[in-house]
C-alpha cells in the first residue's frame, strides 16, 4: 500500500510493477461491473478503488480522473472490434458479412457488461460516453461496414439498391439489440445469448440478413 501512495505522486502512466498484481487491469474490471449497473454519479473512485483492491489515488495515476477510466474501460472493449472491422474491410475478394455479425456478437456475448454500460452511459440523453462512442464509430465502425456493404454491391452479392448509409444501421441494429435486449429475451424467451448460442444467433442473424439483402431476393 505504502508503494502505491508513492506511485499515486506521479503523473498518470503506466506503472512499472514487478509483481503479478495489475492495478490498472484491476481498476478497469471493477470499472466496468460498476459503471454497467450504476449512474456516473452513483460510482464514486473510492467505491471503484476497493472493489479493485488498491489505493484510490491508482486512478488518478493511471487514467488521470474518473472519467478517464470510464473512457479507458470501454476504448478496450471495443477496440478489437474497430481491427477486425478495419482488417476485413481491406481484404479483397467476396465478403462475409457473417464475420461482421460474428465480431459484433462475439465481443457483446464475451463482455456481458457492455450492453449495460451502453444503456447506461451511451444511449440516454447527455451520456457519459454518447461523444465518445459517437467518434469510435465514426472514425472507425460505420467507415468499415459501409465499404464492406459497398463492396458486396460492386461484387454483386447485395442488391444495389440498398443504400449503404441505411444497411449499416440495420446491420449493426440485428447484431446489437438482442444483446441489449437481453433482460427481456430471457425472461420472455428463455433465451441467454452467450457460449454455443452465440455461433447459432449469429448464423441465424447471418442468414435473415441475405435474405433481405442479397441479390437473390430482389435486383
Amino acid at each position: 500500500m505504502q508503494a502505491e501512495q508513492v506511485q499515486a505522486n506521479r503523473k498518470p502512466g503506466r506503472p512499472s510493477s514487478k509483481g503479478s498484481f495489475d492495478s490498472r487491469q484491476a481498476l478497469i474490471d471493477a470499472a466496468r461491473e460498476l459503471f454497467a449497473g450504476n449512474g456516473y454519479d452513483e460510482v464514486s473512485i473510492k467505491r471503484i478503488a476497493d472493489a479493485a483492491g488498491v489505493n484510490p489515488a491508482m486512478i488518478q495515476y493511471h487514467f488521470g480522473s474518473k472519467s478517464g477510466l470510464l473512457e479507458t474501460a470501454f476504448d478496450e472493449a471495443i477496440a478489437p472490434v474497430i481491427a477486425e472491422l478495419g482488417t476485413l474491410s481491406s481484404r479483397g475478394g467476396r465478403i462475409d458479412l457473417g464475420l461482421v455479425f460474428d465480431i459484433y456478437m462475439r465481443t457483446m456475448a464475451a463482455n456481458p457488461w457492455l450492453p449495460k454500460m451502453i444503456l447506461q452511459h451511451v444511449l440516454p440523453e447527455g451520456g457519459r460516453l454518447q461523444e465518445r462512442a459517437a467518434q469510435r464509430i465514426a472514425a472507425g465502425v460505420a467507415p468499415a461496414v459501409r465499404g464492406l456493404i459497398k463492396r458486396g454491391q460492386t461484387n454483386g452479392e447485395l442488391r444495389p439498391k440498398l443504400d449503404p448509409k441505411f444497411t449499416t444501421i440495420s446491420l449493426v441494429s440485428l447484431a446489437l439489440f438482442p444483446f441489449l435486449a437481453q433482460p427481456v429475451i430471457q425472461r420472455v424467451l428463455g433465451l441467454e445469448l452467450d457460449g454455443p448460442l452465440t455461433a447459432e444467433f449469429v448464423r441465424h442473424t447471418s442468414l435473415m440478413f441475405h435474405r433481405g439483402a442479397g441479390v437473390d431476393h430482389g435486383g
